[in-house]
């Protein structure tokens, strides 16, 4: 038997038909004859092809494959729109468990039917969070996904225009958003544990807004920028954030906001932890009076002041080797410390309980500043002089590493130190003299000018003149500066004493990383000395030694290495033209100064926190709270660059930003560690839902088949309903 295919023609029309053929004789005369045994009809090339191989393969007895004709694409419906969803749902689903939607429908007009503010900034929020945008985008963006039909918006209405009105009421909305989101927090979680603060920046794309001013980001780039402060708690939750000019000094706007959030009934007794931006002894006041639990770090010039007892003389021979941080040096480092004394909590934690230390709060660097430039008077040039020579032995004795350091003990700012100091180039009768009232009635000006003159026989000539002008001076003068005195010695009496917790703690893979890039900087340093020599060996060499000498004040500046190096220029005729040469002389004992702590940090907290050394230690460590919330939100949630132009506007993006980064730490959360956030917003990506318009009906939306990582990441958020297409049905507006 085989296939026959045959082709007729009626009216016009060609068909073609396939017949089962089978080959036998004729009986009369036994010539080869064909039967039809069936026709097949209109059958295509798929078919008529598996049938001539069925019929060859039974001929010998085999089996065979046959192939499959294809489905004509008529046959199957195709979908209107493909939109995303499961990632956006799961967002939403976060939303409005915190009951957000309801909280901002309270706070923000109500506005359009088809718009309403509190399901545009949901909206906004969930876009920060998947695809980042400008509002600009976020019009084109919402179409593609299925939030049209979950938030019951408009798509057609949801536009540039519209979406700027919204940013200015939920800037009008935000102060009352942030006064209740940490009792819903505390609602669900409890009192909170612990408490961060931290600032970061922000930069523009054109000029920015009014706040925005031209400066470094924490990146080091310079950009016209604003400020954020920032306060979450343990889970990374935002609490309270602000805006605030570019240039703003982080300490300056942590001590506001610690000021803001002082008494409230949330914040309780829980630590706040602050960066060392806030560890000099002027924020640990303002800390210390807002009644809060504080603990923050030291900035190093501080040590000093606070941690006499840290046992840093042990580490001063430790030198690593190698260009490399290696294990060896690390374990040496380590047993270093435990020698020393220090607790080993971990292998980068070794601790130290330094107690509770007191300290008078002396008068503030302006008031003390005031009553040094005040009268003329006996107080001034003779405290001017006690106080120049307490810092210097101070420095000369090792009890402070710089002398701006031992002027901050005094109470001193740097520039009043600087000042103080220039009356050291006194001789030591001079100063003798000036210690016993002898230049009553002289001004710390007059004295430092004398002090300025290089001729020690000038000098004395100019300071026995001021002596004699000082007797003569009327005796009127002389009571005022006696006054003056008086009140000098009243305000220098001790205050209150600021009592404060102080622990340390030492890391040594920080410390070798610290000596290796100290050696580095030196290094750096001696190649810049022998670059600078090379140039101005050369014969066309133009340097002056006023030249040289800015050069080389510039370079040691930059690292703050003024103290460090003695300049030496040595000046040398070669065939009748100057030369120079440069050697910088270090001064050993200041850079071990410099170099004592490394690898250490001092913290100090409110003497009523009671946790123990090592927990006050990992609580200040996990610090790394607000600092992955900043990094969240300038990556993942893109927080930059910003397109806005004015400040309101700014304002409400962040508060968008702040939105979106409570929806991914709360996700993070409830992940508990099985994906990132990140990771599992891409994982649910890919699962859309296809809308298909009736023509005689409404509109039906099927889910695509979620696959096993998307199941399994909706298990562990308890959030299976949301690919099942009833439950979809249920819960949309069909566009």
């Amino acid at each position: 038997m085989h296939i026959r295919t045959s082709r007729v023609t009626r009216n016009g029309k060609t068909y073609e038909y396939a017949q089962l053929v089978e080959s036998v004789r004729r009986p009369s005369d036994g010539m080869p004859m064909h039967r039809v045994i069936a026709t097949l009809g209109d059958v295509n090339d798929v078919a008529v092809r598996n049938l001539r191989d069925a019929l060859q393969a039974s001929r010998k007895g085999k089996r065979v494959t046959l192939a499959r004709a294809p489905v004509k694409s008529a046959s199957v419906a195709k979908p209107t729109a493909n939109l995303r969803y499961l990632d956006v749902a799961v967002l939403l689903e976060l939303w409005r468990d915190w009951g957000l939607d309801a909280l901002l429908d309270e706070l923000m007009p109500a506005g359009e039917a088809s718009l309403k503010p509190a399901s545009v900034v949901a909206a906004l929020s969930i876009q920060r969070c998947v695809e980042p945008g400008s509002t600009l985008y976020a019009a084109r963006w919402l179409p593609r996904t299925a939030l049209a039909e979950l938030l019951a918006l408009t798509p057609r209405h949801f536009n540039n225009t519209r979406l700027h009105r919204v940013l200015d009421d939920l800037d009008a909305a935000t102060t009352a958003l942030m006064a209740k989101l940490p009792k819903r927090y505390a609602q669900r979680d409890g009192a909170f544990v612990s408490l961060f603060l931290d600032v970061s920046d922000a930069w523009f794309v054109g000029h920015g807004p009014t706040m925005a001013e031209r400066g470094k980001t924490k990146e080091g780039m310079t950009q016209r920028k604003i400020g954020i402060v920032l306060l979450c708690n343990e889970h990374g939750y935002p609490l309270r954030w602000e805006v605030i000019a570019g240039c703003q000094h982080d300490s300056v706007a942590m001590s506001r906001m610690l000021q803001s959030v002082a008494g409230l009934s949330w914040i309780a007794e829980s630590p706040v932890v602050c960066d060392r931006a806030m560890g000099k002894t002027a924020q640990i006041r303002v800390m210390a009076a807002t009644g809060l639990r504080f603990l923050t770090a030291l900035t190093e010039t501080e040590f000093d002041s606070y941690a006499q007892a840290l046992p840093h003389a042990p580490f001063a021979p430790l030198q690593p080797q190698g260009d490399t941080v290696e294990p060896h040096d690390i374990e040496q480092a380590a047993s270093c410390a435990e020698a020393a004394g220090l607790h080993k909590a971990a292998d980068n934690l070794f601790v130290m309980d330094l107690g509770t230390v007191e300290r008078a709060e002396e008068s503030s660097d302006a008031t003390a500043a005031a009553s040094a430039e005040a009268a003329s008077a006996e107080q001034t040039t003779v405290a001017a002089m006690r106080l120049c020579r307490q810092i210097e032995e101070a420095v000369a004795q090792g009890r402070y590493r710089s002398y701006a350091a031992a002027g901050r003990a005094q109470g001193l700012a740097k520039g009043l130190t600087n000042k103080y100091r220039q009356l050291g180039r006194l001789s030591e009768q001079q100063q003798r003299d000036v210690l016993e009232g002898k230049a009553a009635g002289s001004t710390i000006a007059e004295l430092i000018q004398i002090a300025s003159i290089e001729s020690p026989e000038q000098r004395q000539h100019a300071f026995a003149a001021l002596l004699a002008a000082s007797s003569d001076r009327p005796a009127r003068l002389r009571a005022a500066s006696s006054n003056s005195r008086r009140s000098f010695t009243s305000s220098a009496e001790p205050q209150p004493l600021l009592r404060l917790r102080v622990v340390a703690y030492f890391n040594p893979e920080r410390f070798v990383d610290e000596r290796l890039r100290a050696r580095k900087l030196r290094e750096r340093i001696d190649a810049f000395v022998a670059e600078l020599n090379t140039s101005l060996a050369a014969p066309r060499s133009r340097h002056t030694a006023a030249s040289i000498a800015a050069a080389v004040d510039r370079r040691l500046r930059q690292d703050s290495l003024l103290e460090v190096f003695d300049v030496c220029i040595t000046e040398t005729s070669v065939a009748g033209r100057t030369r120079y040469r440069v050697a910088l002389v270090p001064d050993e004992a200041q850079w071990a100064r410099r170099r004592r702590y490394d690898g250490f940090t001092v913290l100090v907290a409110h003497p009523v926190l009671s946790h123990d050394p090592v927990e006050l230690c990992r609580l200040y460590r996990a610090k790394d709270a607000v600092e992955k919330d900043f990094h969240i939100i300038k990556s993942v949630i893109e927080l930059r660059p910003i397109w806005h132009r004015n400040d309101g506007k700014v304002r409400a993006h962040v508060t968008l930003c702040m939105l979106a980064l409570l929806l991914e730490r709360t996700l993070q959360r409830r992940l508990a560690g099985r994906h990132s956030a990140e990771t599992a917003l891409e994982l649910l990506a890919s699962c859309h839902v296809n809308l298909y318009a009736g023509r005689n009906g409404p509109p039906a939306y099927t889910i695509t088949q979620p696959d096993t990582d998307q199941q399994a990441i909706l298990h562990a958020l308890r959030l299976q309903h949301l690919v099942d297409d009833d439950h979809l049905a249920e819960r949309i507006t069909p566009r």
